[in-house]
């Protein structure tokens, strides 16, 4: 009997979160020391750790990473914006990303893990920010037009 070789793909879910606050969107600086897209801005986000057990663990996430980031709670209502797949430039991990639409409940946004600024943003500012990826932009862009239907 011949064993079949089954090729593994690797990936990791990566949750970001669009927070909106009186009509404008929470954008985050990263740390002049990160590995990937140093002193660009970004929105809260992180990956969905293995050790993560639960129900709602993408919502979980979500929250906890704002909460880690930002110093923010936020509504525990999120609304699916946007999933899309890519491949990791530098290890070609396939990557998932999950990004929700919140928003904010409480707190004061300030720089924390993994950032040194943060901004809330009207859609008239997008254009003044680096972002790492057209794909984060396009997020900040899609927080925006989800906020002109309601």
């Amino acid at each position: 009997m011949q064993e079949e070789h089954v090729e593994q793909q690797l990936y990791s879910v990566l949750v970001n979160v669009v927070v909106e606050k009186d009509g404008k969107i929470l954008i985050s600086q990263r740390g002049l020391d990160e590995d990937h897209e140093p002193g660009k801005w970004t929105v809260p986000g992180g990956t969905l750790e293995h050790t993560e057990r639960s129900f709602n663990v993408l919502e979980e996430t979500a929250k906890r990473e704002v909460l880690e980031e930002t110093g923010i709670e936020v509504e525990d209502e999120m609304h699916l914006l946007i999933n899309n797949t890519f491949n990791h430039d530098k290890d070609n991990l396939l990557v998932v990303a999950i990004v929700f639409f919140c928003r904010y409940k409480s707190g004061e946004a300030k720089p924390l893990e993994d950032t040194i600024d943060v901004k809330w943003i009207t859609k008239e500012e997008i254009d003044n920010y680096e972002f790492p990826h057209p794909n984060v932009r396009s997020y900040v862009v899609k927080g925006f037009e989800f906020l002109d239907k309601k």
